[in-house]
């Protein structure tokens, strides 16, 4: 079956990557690197079909694959330098190899090469399953010349004297213009377009009925609804059992402001998972046990749905039932760490049994226990046992689903662990490779020379340190999206790995109440809070519940129909965002050293997040910019929905008066 997938990375000096040794690795070609004096040779049992196609106004020496990414590496000077972009691409397997490389090499040719990029391509083919091709793109344009040209320039802003602007903070207006929009998001999303397009012409043109589609991604960041004033009125009502509508308003507008965070978070995890490969996807589980976080299916097993379930009559549950199944044994479960891990296991272990008993033909199967669960699942729901094609449908759905709890979890963990450790495990698991390589007296090309067990052993090298490549670019890749979801317009080109980090946290934390006014208010060293002293009192009980896990069944049930409570109940539960919130209150002089003092002592009270974040220029420069560019967005849409409610108005009173002229 014909299968979309188009994923794009940069190949850059600053990941500890190589040009030389990048083409070498996709083409399976022997390459010196004349920046590190050394040869690079990876042997393929499959040989991959390779090719360079170039601009007529490129030199000639760019069809020499040694050459040209010697000279990329020459001319790109700066150590953390992006050297190449990269796409990976799936070919359909409906397509002959021979119609396969025509449309590689159209493609290539109508979206790369004919927009001035230099075009290195290896098709692989050593899965027959999984045919697809690598093409490394140069990132700066060539002069008709021949030679090399600038891929930006930094202009400054002046006003209408001719003078330089300055930011709130006091720095120098600029801006980057890139010469070419090779990397620019509308641009990605044409090739990703073009590609599902033109793979749909040779499918058609093959005969095959097989299409494929790409999925557009889509913009967030919507701006939070306020609150309407509810008076004393209003809330007396309230307590007294009456409706008020004021009350009422504002309980839909959290829910609304809750529902829109959760949606911002959930279409981040849909990007990052969208382009994902197969393999990619199962390498997650790697990742997520990398960084010590334990994946959570809450969604898969839910206890009090469960219990419905099995609480059945016996005329409705007749086929599917777990044998000498206790629900009563759930009902004893209470609310606390070990007792909710021990239920889900519990859980966990009738859904398995249960397909293990009406499923024994697929037991043998390499399928995940989130699958085998969630088609135990739906045939208790129904109350009988599933045909093959829903079998196949359901365990299609539940990869996807996997793999989008193992993101949400990674997310929910992503500031546990600073920007440092993941730079510093890269360097600790490159050393230890480089040291096999100096006690083996081996280098890349011939470590196949080497007897099994230390081929063995650089494999395990080789694929740690992989994993932690993987898993830095999986971080760093949240950490992209979570601050465009918020500043569609932020230059993620121009922040470090560390400025992104604490970029996407501080919107992770203020989320919403994120204002323009907040972000100048912070570099004149006002201390930003997101909380009032009301909700923080409320965060600290919830904190000390947590902590000597006392909360009740009525009390969850409470947080979980106020989405004010609920919010500030997901803020404290995190690790990542409860220490901000701590700080908060550490700041907050109504609190005495008392009330924040917990296991580690009484909390230090520091600079917010967001004052660090005006301290750097560059960064807060970005940020102001693109938050401006918000404030624009939002006011254009503010005018467009008052012309088009001005228009219905002046339409009603036009059909009005024609009626009454009948």
């Amino acid at each position: 079956m014909a299968i979309y997938h188009l994923s794009a990375k940069t190949i850059s000096r600053g990941k500890g990557q190589s040009a030389t040794a990048s083409s070498a690795y996709r083409s399976g070609e022997k390459l010196y690197s004349e920046r590190y004096g050394e040869s690079n040779l990876y042997v393929r049992e499959v040989k991959p079909e390779t090719f360079i196609l170039k601009p007529n106004h490129a030199p000639e020496w760019t069809l020499n694959r040694e050459k040209l990414w010697n000279e990329v590496e020459k001319i790109e000077k700066q150590k953390n330098a992006v050297l190449s972009r990269e796409m990976n691409i799936a070919l359909p397997n409906e397509l002959s190899k021979e119609e396969q490389l025509e449309l590689t090499k159209e493609y290539v040719q109508r979206n790369f090469v004919d927009r001035g990029m230099v075009a290195d391509v290896a098709i692989h083919r050593d899965d027959l399953n999984n045919p697809h091709f690598h093409v490394m793109l140069t990132v700066r344009p060539f002069n008709q010349d021949g030679s090399w040209g600038n891929k930006q320039k930094k202009i400054y802003i002046y006003d209408e004297k001719g003078n330089k602007l300055r930011t709130p903070a006091g720095n120098i207006k600029s801006k980057t213009e890139n010469f070419v929009d090779w990397k620019d998001k509308e641009t990605l999303y044409s090739w990703r377009r073009n590609w599902a397009t033109l793979t749909n012409k040779y499918l058609e043109n093959a005969g095959s009925t097989q299409r494929i589609s790409e999925k557009s991604f889509v913009e967030l960041g919507e701006e939070k609804t306020p609150t309407i004033h509810e008076g004393y009125v209003a809330r007396e009502m309230e307590k007294n059992g009456k409706i008020s509508e004021r009350v009422e308003r504002n309980r839909e507008i959290r829910k609304e402001n809750y529902d829109k965070q959760k949606d911002n978070s959930t279409e981040t995890i849909r990007v990052i998972m969208q382009p994902l490969s197969p393999k990619e996807k199962g390498e997650l589980k790697l990742i997520a046990k990398n960084l010590k976080v334990f994946v959570n299916y809450d969604n898969l097993v839910d206890k009090e749905r469960m219990i419905k379930n099995w609480q059945r009559t016996e005329a409705i549950n007749k086929i599917i039932k777990p044998d000498e199944f206790d629900s009563s044994i759930l009902d004893k479960i209470e609310l606390t760490k070990e007792n909710i891990a021990r239920g889900k296991e519990i859980l966990e272990n009738q859904y398995l049994r249960i397909f293990e008993k009406h499923y024994p033909e697929l037991v043998e199967n390499n399928f995940s226990n989130y699958a085998k669960i969630n088609i135990a699942k739906r045939s208790l729901e129904i109350d009988k046992v599933l045909e093959l094609e829903e079998v196949v449908s359901i365990l299609s759905e539940s990869r996807d689903n996997e793999v989008r709890d193992i993101l949400k979890t990674i997310s929910n963990n992503s500031y546990v662990k600073p920007s440092i450790e993941y730079n510093r495990a890269i360097v600790v698991a490159t050393k230890k490779l480089d040291d096999f390589y100096k006690e083996n007296n081996v280098n890349e090309e011939t470590v196949k020379n080497l007897p099994d067990d230390k081929k063995e052993e650089f494999k395990k090298l080789y694929s740690y340190q992989d994993l932690q490549l993987n898993t830095k670019e999986l971080i760093s890749n949240y950490y992209n999206q979570t601050i465009l979801s918020a500043y569609p317009t932020a230059n993620l080109s121009e922040l470090k790995f560390g400025e992104r980090e604490e970029l996407s946290k501080a919107i992770s934390y203020y989320g919403n109440t994120l204002s323009y006014t907040k972000l100048v208010e912070a570099s004149q060293e006002k201390f930003i809070s997101k909380y009032n002293t009301y909700e923080q009192r409320i965060g600290m009980k919830f904190i000390d519940k947590i902590e000597n896990e006392t909360f009740t069944k009525e009390e969850m049930q409470d947080i979980e129909n106020d989405y004010r409570k609920k919010e500030l109940f997901d803020t404290v539960s995190k690790a990542g965002t409860k220490e901000l919130f701590l700080n908060e209150v550490a700041n907050n002089n109504e609190f005495t050293s008392e009330d924040t003092f917990n296991s580690e002592g009484a909390i230090q009270p520091s600079q917010s997040l967001l004052q660090k974040l005006a301290k750097n220029s560059n960064l807060y420069d970005n940020l102001l910019n693109a938050s401006q560019d918000n404030a624009k967005r939002t006011v254009n849409r503010e005018d467009k929905h008052k012309v088009k409610k001005a228009k219905s108005v002046i339409d009603k009173k036009q059909q009005t008066n024609g009626n009454r002229s009948m």
